[in-house]
């Protein structure tokens, strides 16, 4: 399988052929090794919601900017799940 870079991290390049629960699957996948990498880098007494939601924010930016949509896209439906409300 193919990917492309973001960080360490490997998105397949099928992703946008995947359905939505392998989708979600390589999202939660990636946000959980996000959320692994901010607690380690970063103190406790930041929020780390609110640092990866600017770090990913940045990162789709700069995604944009470099013409990388696709990459855009995958951090997109990351920084989504991130913020879904909590039942």
């Amino acid at each position: 399988m193919r990917s492309v870079k973001v960080g360490y991290m490997d998105i397949p390049e099928d992703y946008f052929e995947m359905d939505s629960i392998n989708k979600e699957t390589v999202c939660l996948v990636l946000l959980d090794g996000l959320l692994t990498l901010v607690d380690k880098k970063f103190d406790r007494q930041y929020n780390r919601k609110d640092i990866l939601n600017k770090l990913i924010e940045s990162s789709i930016e700069t995604n944009i900017k470099e013409e990388t949509y696709e990459v855009a896209a995958v951090l997109r439906d990351i920084k989504t799940i991130l913020n879904e409300p909590i039942d």
